[in-house]
Formats: structure tokens, sequence, C-alpha cells
């Protein structure tokens, strides 16, 4: 029984083979001339069948099985680039005058802009800064966290859940490009906002952000899924980033990373991410109540 499990692909393998097919086919029917896209095309039409044909072939022991596992994770930073080139498809140029027009008419103002101004204590911005930049160790965190305890369920449950949750702003990416104000309007001096974070951050997007990418935040949807499962399943990862992921929401406004809406909306991606999971994962062939029930010793599960 092990063995006829371990060669099936499992729920996040079948998401992320869905989410390339689905982008292949938007590729085939809408990249013009074709002949530019092809190397695209050929890409998603290779990841189709080796996530779920070749991968459930792996040993479900030793080296093989920890990469068939990391793998996910491992390449989201490359899907992300991608975006930067499939939001070409529909549209020409970034749709930031409709999110601004929408900040003017809920805020009066550009969040963005005025917030830092509003605030300008170095402390409070390193900070949020901090928040801001320890995105990219959330998903290590937890995943890491899980791994290490042997949970393994619990682990790919949980990536099933921050794989839809990447998966659906990616679409949107795709679908209404906007640029975020970080291309928009004048960027601060890293120095004169704080003294280690901000240069850091800013050096990052510097050499890898994917223009088009800022609504719905995926920085803010994604963090939020994982601290709301860290809560459901590591509850010391939890503690943890009660201190980051509040900081980080606001920081993707404060440090002029994301317009308001685009974290607005990066909320309501990761809650609904997180409140439909169990289903997500029970469609896709998993079981969430064995991820919910995989937990160390001495410890209770938590309710949704």
């Amino acid at each position: 029984m092990r063995a006829r499990a371990a060669r099936r692909a499992r729920p996040h393998e079948i998401l992320a083979a869905g989410y390339f097919a689905l982008t292949g086919l938007f590729v085939l029917a809408f990249g013009r001339p074709l002949a530019e896209w092809w190397p695209t095309l050929l890409l998603h039409a290779a990841l189709v069948p080796a996530f779920l044909r070749l991968l459930p072939l792996v040993p479900d022991r030793g080296w093989p099985a920890v990469a068939r596992d990391w793998l996910p994770i491992l390449g989201i930073t490359l899907v992300y680039w991608e975006v930067a080139r499939l939001n070409d498809l529909f549209t020409a140029g970034y749709h930031d005058r409709l999110i601004l027009r929408a900040e003017a008419a809920l805020f009066g103002t550009q969040p963005s802009v005025v917030l830092r101004e509003a605030l300008p204590w170095k402390p409070l911005s390193e900070y949020l800064h901090f928040g801001y930049f320890s995105y990219y160790a959330l998903l290590p965190a937890l995943a890491g966290t899980l791994y290490l305890q042997g949970r393994r369920e619990a682990y790919r449950y949980a990536l099933t859940v921050v794989l839809a949750v990447f998966f659906a702003c990616y679409l949107v990416f795709i679908a209404y490009p906007v640029a975020g104000p970080w291309y928009v309007f004048q960027r601060p001096a890293p120095d004169q906002v704080g003294w280690l974070f901000p240069q850091l951050e800013h050096a990052v997007l510097s050499a890898a952000a994917s223009e088009g990418a800022a609504f719905p935040s995926s920085h803010v949807a994604a963090a939020l899924a994982l601290w709301l499962l860290s809560w459901r399943l590591s509850p010391g990862t939890f503690r943890v980033f009660t201190f980051i992921v509040p900081a980080l929401i606001v920081g993707t406004v404060y440090g002029g990373f994301h317009y308001a809406a685009d974290a607005l909306a990066g909320v309501l991606v990761g809650l609904a991410g997180y409140l439909t999971g169990p289903r997500l994962h029970r469609a896709l062939g998993g079981d969430p109540e064995q991820a919910f029930a995989d937990r160390p010793a001495g410890t209770r599960s938590r309710p949704v």
C-alpha cells in the first residue's frame, strides 16, 4: 500500500502540474509571435508530465525522496521570475492607474508614499523593513521545522496551501499586471530610512524583482497563509512569526514596495488559501486530517 501511494503524484505536485498546464495553454493561445515563445511552451509541456509521471517514480526514501519533497520550494523563485515575461501575454503595459485611482478613493492619498513620511522614525522603519526582508525565510522556516520533525504529511499539506496561494497570485499577475510603487514613485534612499534592512531589501529588489507582480502582494498572501498554518501546525514557529508577519504586511506599504491595495488583496488571498486548504488538499487526493494529526507528541490539534 505504501509503495502504491508513493507512486502517485502528491497534491502539491498535481497543483504545480495544473499551473504549468494552464499557463502553457496561455502561451500557446496568446504568445505571438509563437516563434519567440516556443522555449517557454516546451518547458511547460515538459514540466506537466514531470510532476505527474516522473516524480512519482522517485523512491520514497533517502536523498531522492528529500529532493522530491523540496523541489517545489526551490522552484518557486524561478516561477516568480517567469511571471515578468508571462504578463506580456494579455496586455501591453501595466494597470497602476486604476489601482492609484482606487487608493485615492479609499484613502484620499497614496499610503505607499505618505506612510513613511508620517512615521519617519528610523528604528520603526528598520523593524518594518526587517519584517519585509524576513519573508524569504518564512517558508523555509515552517517547512524545515515540520520536515526535521519527520512530519511529512503536515509538510506536504502546508506546501499545497502555500503553492495554491502563490499560483493564485501569479495568475492574477499574468492577467492583470501592476508594476507597483517601487517603479511608479521615487524610491527613498535606503540610508534615509534605516541602517541595514532597507539596504538589503533594496539590493534584492534591484537585482531580482519581477516587474508587473504587485497586485495582489504575494509577499503578504504567502506570509499570512504561513502564519496561519504555523498556528495550526507548529505553535513555536507561530510565536516567532507573530513578531514578523504583521511587520511584513505594514512594511510592504511603508517601504514603498506595494500599494496598500496590493497588501489588502494579499490578505484576502492568503486567508482564502488557508480556509480552503483542507478542501483543496482533499480534492487533489490528500488527507488533511492525517496532516493535522501528524504532530509531535504532547501537542494538541487546533481547530480551523
